[in-house]
């Protein structure tokens, strides 16, 4: 079995990998609740991700465990076309690994929304584009408020009032400039890339990628939601290494 493990801006997740299968997954806390997981599942082999701080994972993993860091030194089965890749974000390659295995035969869109919302292109030949970095929905309804002296601070659970009829607000007012405008900016991330990649894939993920998939999707654009992109994608870079390393 299989090890994966994502740590974030905010949290740390996992999963345990039984070939493809997710077998069990969570968050990670602290150091006893991961040796635990040793004793719970046979893990051979662990991928650790970091875009943040973290614990020393490899220094408590057992030493008859192969352990993998994702990072520029490591061998993918993507190939990377960016300017600066040691400065590239693991979460953004393993998603777009991710989402080459899900859909091999297709053009993908890759939009993890979490505390920042990134947007990438892993082509059908494997390649993958950086695209952009955006604030994420908290970070933009955060912003409004703390840089302003009046403007109320508002949630995401705030944006049902969207889809009500009547006259505006400022609350409204706001929503509409955080979740409405940043749905139109995915959209056209979208509609740039469509031209030159036929049958394009938006796939979602990220703590707010359900929510963004949901008002997203229509006949113009074709959307999935894959809770665990990132947790498979950091599982099929693992294999990869293993089979190069047999």
């Amino acid at each position: 079995m299989n090890l994966t493990i994502d740590t974030g801006n905010t949290r740390t997740k996992f999963a345990v990998f039984d070939g493809e299968t997710i077998v069990a997954s969570g968050i990670l806390e602290n150091t006893e609740q991961y040796a635990a997981l040793f004793g719970q599942y046979p893990i051979e082999a662990v991928i650790a991700s970091s875009v943040g701080q973290d614990i020393d994972f490899q220094s408590i993993t057992p030493q008859d465990t192969h352990f993998y860091t994702l990072d520029a030194e490591l061998t993918l089965p993507i190939v990377i076309d960016y300017e600066t890749p040691e400065t590239l974000g693991p979460d953004r390659i393993a998603a777009c690994v991710g989402a080459s295995a899900l859909f091999p035969m297709q053009n993908c869109l890759v939009i993890d929304a979490g505390t920042c919302i990134t947007v990438d292109l892993i082509d059908i030949n494997g390649i993958f584009d950086g695209i952009a970095i955006l604030p994420g929905l908290t970070m933009k309804f955060e912003a409004l408020h703390t840089f302003t002296k009046k403007l109320p601070l508002l949630h995401l659970s705030d944006v049902n009032e969207l889809d009500r009829k009547g006259s505006g607000s400022t609350r409204k007012s706001i929503l509409s400039g955080v979740y409405a405008a940043t749905l139109l900016e995915l959209y056209g991330f979208y509609d740039m890339y469509k031209i030159d990649h036929e049958d394009l894939k938006a796939v979602l993920t990220g703590g707010d990628g359900l929510l963004l998939e949901q008002d997203l999707k229509d006949d113009s654009i074709d959307t999935t939601y894959v809770k665990d992109l990132t947790l498979i994608g950091l599982n099929k870079i693992l294999e990869y290494n293993e089979n190069q390393n047999k």
